[in-house]
């Protein structure tokens, strides 16, 4: 089980680590495309400014996306691994409770 919860940390972080290289990267077009457009074009800056959060906001909802759909996943895989254990300790008290030598030899006597 601590297995499964070191790879869903790598998973995670690097899950993590992408959406870092993506948002960097998206800063890095995001200041090229503002670099294209000219100061004194109004219309433009606008229509760049427009584009910009658009295009902010879908990378922050499919961010989103993936961070739950991860969360879901290692929930399914930890509800699973809670059902094993919780199976494997009725096995162990559906068990007689064991009789030590003394209460054997007292049973033997009566």
């Amino acid at each position: 089980m601590e297995e499964v919860v070191a790879e869903e940390l790598d998973d995670e972080e690097q899950l993590v680590r992408r959406h870092r290289k993506e948002k960097k990267e998206l800063q890095a077009k995001i200041q090229g495309m503002k670099n294209a457009v000219p100061k004194n074009d109004k219309k433009r800056r606008k229509q760049l400014t427009e584009d910009v959060a658009k295009l902010e906001r879908e990378m922050e909802q499919k961010h989103r996306e993936e961070l739950e759909q991860l969360k879901q996943l290692t929930f399914k895989d930890s509800k699973i691994d809670s059902v094993a254990v919780n199976i494997s300790n009725l096995v162990l008290e559906n068990q007689p409770p064991r009789i030590s030598k003394a209460q054997k030899r007292r049973d033997l006597i009566l």
